[in-house]
């Protein structure tokens, strides 16, 4: 019994070890305007000060639902968004521009459909990640597919508050853009509130 407990003891451990990510970068998320029925939210991303702005996330709604990202002061557009998730369909496809290589990239987000909560899948630049989150948690995990490596993790800093809603972004990998997880942030949000709406 002696001998299980310290080998219990020693496995556990190692897990807390092997747990500890080292922090990439962290960013603030602010939604910016108050949601009406099938309409998305800008969003406003600080750094982890949460003083200094860095992009801006802006919707559009017509016949496909867009975000456009522009980084700031320069304003200049470095992303893209667009698809259908508002009415209960999702198709989203987005670009991303590289500056190193001066080209767009596209990349698509997938709803999988199985069970409940928000779970998404990623592809972009042969980059493969999916999403987990539980039923009533505002908190979403972002892993590589392959390698079962946590890359993100970003939360409601607030759960009560309804008025100043902000996110808490945390990535640790710079093998993928962060773009791609304040997509995920905006689209859960739209998820939360739309099934809060009925």
């Amino acid at each position: 019994m002696k001998l299980f407990c310290l080998l219990l003891l020693f496995i556990i451990t190692i897990e807390c070890i092997q747990s500890k990510k080292t922090i990439v970068r962290t960013y603030t998320i602010h939604r910016n305007n108050v949601v009406k029925e099938n309409q998305l939210s800008a969003y406003t991303v600080y750094d982890s000060s949460g003083k200094n702005i860095l992009y801006q996330l802006k919707p559009t709604s017509t016949d496909i639902d867009t975000i456009v990202v522009t980084d700031h002061p320069a304003k200049n557009m470095v992303a893209n968004l667009e698809g259908e998730w508002i009415a209960k369909i999702f198709h989203v496809t987005f670009s991303i521009y590289d500056k190193k290589l001066n080209e767009w990239i596209d990349g698509t987000i997938k709803k999988d459909s199985k069970g409940f909560g928000h779970k998404y899948s990623v592809e972009w630049n042969s980059k493969h990640l999916n999403t987990k989150s539980k039923l009533f948690s505002s908190k979403m995990e972002v892993y590589n597919t392959h390698q079962k490596e946590l890359v993100a993790e970003f939360g409601n800093r607030d759960w009560f508050s309804s008025r100043n809603i902000v996110f808490a972004l945390k990535t640790y990998t710079d093998q993928v853009p962060d773009i791609i997880f304040f997509f995920l942030v905006a689209i859960k949000d739209h998820r939360v509130q739309e099934a809060a709406a009925g």
